[in-house]
């Protein structure tokens, strides 16, 4: 079994760093303008929802990623793809290289800033049957995709 880069850790906490600033924001416009308003004073001293919130997802920001890194992990089988992740629920993935029908590898800003990449699977099936696999160094993933590309052409009739 594989796992993700290290760095993907870096870029889960930098992402959540923007759920942070948002339900900081929410937090303090809704004690501005509705907990303020309708509680007493003596219920609640100033912006104390506010901090709580900010220290929660403070505090899965430093949880979270190493969780999510902890628990990421992959394998490149004979016949297929098999994915395991998941913190609370725990979900277990399985490509038949006979339903991949193409292969990407994407970068983001981000992804570029850290030296990473993400694969995406494009599978036959319903909405939703993609496979990403986020973290992977851009060169091993393009790597990958060339690997599975030949996997799946050589099963192509």
């Amino acid at each position: 079994m594989f796992q993700l880069s290290p760095e993907i850790k870096s870029q889960w906490a930098i992402s959540g760093v923007s759920r942070l600033i948002f339900f900081t924001i929410v937090a303090v416009a809704l004690e501005y303008f509705i907990i303020s308003d309708h509680i007493h004073k003596w219920f609640f001293a100033d912006y104390v929802f506010s901090a709580l919130v900010f220290t929660f997802f403070l505090l899965l920001l430093f949880i979270i990623p190493p969780l999510k890194y902890k628990y990421w992990k992959f394998d490149v089988r004979e016949n297929e793809i098999y994915i395991e992740r998941g913190v609370f629920t725990r979900i277990h993935t399985t490509a038949p290289y006979s339903r991949v029908q193409h292969i990407d590898v994407i970068q983001s800003i981000l992804d570029r800033w850290l030296g990473l990449g993400k694969l995406v699977i494009y599978t036959a099936g319903t909405k939703g049957a993609d496979i990403l696999i986020p973290g992977l160094p851009i060169q091993y993933a393009e790597d990958l995709r060339d690997q599975l590309k030949n996997y799946t052409s050589e099963d192509a009739v």
